[in-house]
């Protein structure tokens, strides 16, 4: 039995060394930074996400009732916000294989804590919980939402 529970525990030990964290990174792309500014820096309520938006050139929005959707003027680069619930920023397409670890750099910076090795990851942010994904099929999406 002893065996056992040390195998166990071996195991779960490894486990837990694949959760860990990995050093930050710096955030030098723009669309990392637009969602550090407009949606980690503007957490909980992203009250003020759409000012932050138009100081990166996002100008065009509209409230399309479930949510705020705005562009910037070459539609390079787009926001959706629903107010106290998620926060959105999507770019075309970036060659940049870092662009994940950014996000998790900015994250955890913004949270006072590691950065986490992978997304999806829940992060406590503002003192709320949030849950931050980065999805890259068609075009990059940093999401930030509050989970159910």
């Amino acid at each position: 039995m002893k065996k056992f529970a040390l195998l166990v525990s071996v195991g779960l030990l490894g486990a837990c060394a694949n959760l860990g964290s990995q050093p930050p990174v710096p955030v030098t792309s723009p669309v990392v930074q637009a969602f550090r500014d407009i949606c980690l820096q503007t957490a909980p309520s992203f009250a003020e996400a759409h000012r932050v938006a138009r100081q990166h050139g996002v100008t065009e929005m509209t409230d399309m009732g479930f949510a705020t959707v705005g562009f910037n003027a070459d539609k390079s680069l787009s926001i959706q916000v629903k107010v106290s619930h998620e926060c959105v920023v999507t770019s075309e397409a970036q060659e940049d294989d870092s662009l994940t670890r950014q996000l998790l750099s900015a994250a955890a910076i913004n949270a006072g804590t590691t950065v986490p090795r992978k997304v999806p990851v829940r992060m406590m942010i503002a003192g709320q919980p949030f849950i931050l994904m980065h999805d890259r099929e068609g075009g990059e999406a940093f999401v930030m939402l509050k989970p159910e």
